[in-house]
Formats: structure tokens, sequence, C-alpha cells
């Protein structure tokens, strides 16, 4: 894992980094590591929505800070403070987020760590999409780890990084000016599960090294969908949302029904599968959000139908 960064231009030292079964684990992991039951975490909206069922199964509650959509999704410093409460935890990011496709820029996390560092609060980073930048800026942070002045766990995986979902292996690494503790008390709630497979992290390298081929076909994928949204919805009642990294793109619709409404629809008369906005906890009605790893044709005929739908309901 450390030479893997390495190639990247980042030093992660190897006593820094904890191995898990999977990203949802790593979560499973720090809520334990920095939560008592009763306690708070601050979650992005719109974010990943598997983080209130992680909470909720150790007894964690989760609060929302919003991602500002007029700039970017970036996150605006005083509505994180008021996010705050007694109780309150750990700040956790998604960079690159799932589904905004925005990613954490400098500024942003010396933000982040100002609030962390006032309320004496760790930070949680899921860095997962990190090798699917399409419009990259010389500010976006990396590893969230790195350089970090207050507590803070990048967490990654082959899920994405290799496309090796099924392979089952994640990580953690750990950053801020002091982690002795910290790797003792995660290698010890590690070593009470002993979840990873001796097999998969002999092989972690190979696969790693790997896994160019495998990525860069599903980049071309994507970037092929994306330009599909650039040709077809110009014009029409359907607009995206920018998408500057990720899998996901947000699509905006007529606000005549809401997203579970539109999601239905779409399923049951036109055979499309979207995700509803409310999902990911997106702030506005007539937000979708669709996958872009589907095979371009097939993602080319879900979004005709998806935009004569529209248009065949909008007012």
């Amino acid at each position: 894992m450390a030479a893997w960064y390495g190639e990247r231009g980042l030093v992660v030292e190897p006593n820094r980094l904890l191995l898990t079964a999977s990203s949802s684990e790593a979560y499973g992991f720090l809520l334990k590591l920095l939560c008592d039951p009763g306690d708070t975490i601050l979650v992005p909206a719109p974010s990943y929505p598997l983080f209130d069922q992680l909470a909720r199964l150790e007894c964690v509650n989760v609060a929302r800070y919003p991602l500002m959509a007029e700039d970017g999704w970036r996150i605006d410093e005083l509505a994180l403070r008021e996010a705050v409460r007694p109780g309150t935890r750990a700040i956790f990011l998604v960079s690159p987020n799932n589904p905004t496709g925005s990613f954490l820029h400098e500024e942003e996390r010396r933000c982040v760590e100002r609030v962390a560092r006032d309320h004496g609060l760790a930070l949680v980073c899921d860095e997962v999409f990190a090798e699917y930048v399409w419009r990259d800026a010389p500010d976006r942070v990396r590893c969230a780890a790195l350089d970090a002045q207050v507590p803070t766990f990048s967490l990654d995986g082959l899920s994405k990084s290799a496309c090796l979902p099924q392979m089952k292996l994640g990580w953690i690494v750990m950053g801020g000016q002091s982690v002795g503790d910290t790797v003792l008390r995660l290698e010890m709630i590690a070593d009470t599960y002993l979840s990873v497979s001796a097999p998969v992290q002999h092989a972690a390298g190979a696969l790693l090294e790997g896994a160019g081929v495998a990525r860069e076909k599903l980049a071309s994928r994507i970037r092929g969908n994306l330009a599909t949204l650039e040709r077809m919805l110009p014009g029409t009642p359907v607009s995206a949302t920018a998408v500057d990294a990720g899998w996901y793109a947000s699509l905006r619709v007529p606000s005549v029904m809401t997203d579970e409404q539109w999601a239905v629809k779409l399923v049951e008369q036109d055979g499309v599968v979207v995700h509803p906005g409310s999902f990911f906890g997106f702030p506005r009605a007539g937000m979708l959000v669709v996958g872009l790893i589907a095979p371009p044709e097939v993602f080319e005929e879900g979004i005709r139908r998806l935009v004569a739908r529209a248009r065949s309901v909008a007012p």
C-alpha cells in the first residue's frame, strides 16, 4: 500500500496504514474508535447514504452539514460550525464525493481542520474514487491524512482503485501529529475481528500493480458516458451538474413530482433505473442520480428514454 501511494508521489509510512476487509468495515472500526453510543458524527449532504446505517449499527447519531451547490458543492465553514453540537466527535468527508463528483480543495481542508481543532474533532475522509478524476485542480487534496493538522483518517480500497469489489480489502491511512495510541487502539479493534484474509493481503501488491488496465477501461467508459450527457441534454428539460470526478452524475429534472415518484415511473414505465436525489440528501426537489459505468449503448438508450419522459411531463 505504501508503495502504491509512493507511485502517486505521496509518502505514506507503512506504520500509519491499517488493513480492513472493506471501506464499510473501516468506517465501523473508526466509529468504534472515536465514538461512544449516543455521540454524533457530521456528514456532508448530499453524500454517501450508507453513513446512516453504519452509524446506527454503532448506536451513533448522524447530523448533516450542507455542501454548497452554487459554489461547486464546496464546504462552507460557517455552516459546518453551526452543525457542531454537544457530543459531536468527528467530521466525515467524501472526496471525490458520491454523488456530486466534487472533491476536497486545500482551502476547504484548512477550514475543516480549523473547525475540528476548535471543537476537538477528528476527520474521516473517504477517498475511494480518487483514481477517477476528470477535471483536476492543482489544489485538490489527494490524501487528507497527509500533512494533517488534526487527527485524520483517509479510507480507500481495492473495490474502486483496482475494480475488484469481490476481493474485500480496504485500508485506513492515519494522519495527524501523533498517531501512536491511535494505531494501537485500531489494531486492537482489528485483531478482535481478524477479518482480512491472508490470501488477499499477500496478493494486494500484485492486484494493485495490475489494476491499471481495468481502471483505464472503466475510465474510458465513464468519459464516454459523460460525453453522451453533454451531447444529449442541451435543449431538453434535463440538465446535469458538473462532474469533476467519480462514477455518478446528478441530473435536474422538472419538479412536477417527487424524486421517488420520478424513479418509480422511470423504472416501471420506461425500464430505466435511477436513484432519487433524496436518497443522497439533495436539498432540492427534482434531482436524480445516474451511474456512469453502464455499457455506452445501454447508458445512451437510458438517457434517451429519461429525456423523452421529461419532455412528456414538463409544464
